[in-house]
């Protein structure tokens, strides 16, 4: 893995949350949002506005919300 690499944020639901978590892992300073729900495309799709404040400051601001963020 290249040391490179910025931190990165990943976003994921009951369902996708393990996995993208472990992706997520292997960058470090990397953080995820849980989202307390099913479904899936957070940022498109359902327009969880949680989740797109958090992405938005991101891509933005590169400020990672902290760990153990959880998105209603």
């Amino acid at each position: 893995m290249p040391r490179t690499l910025p931190p990165l944020l990943g976003a994921g639901t009951w369902q996708d949350h393990d996995s993208t978590r472990r992706v997520v892992e292997q960058i470090p300073g990397s953080r995820t949002i849980e989202h307390d729900g099913p479904g899936h495309n957070l940022f498109g799709a359902m327009a969880n506005p949680c989740v797109i404040d958090h992405v938005s400051r991101y891509v933005t601001e590169r400020r990672l919300p902290p760990r153990g963020t959880t998105c209603p």
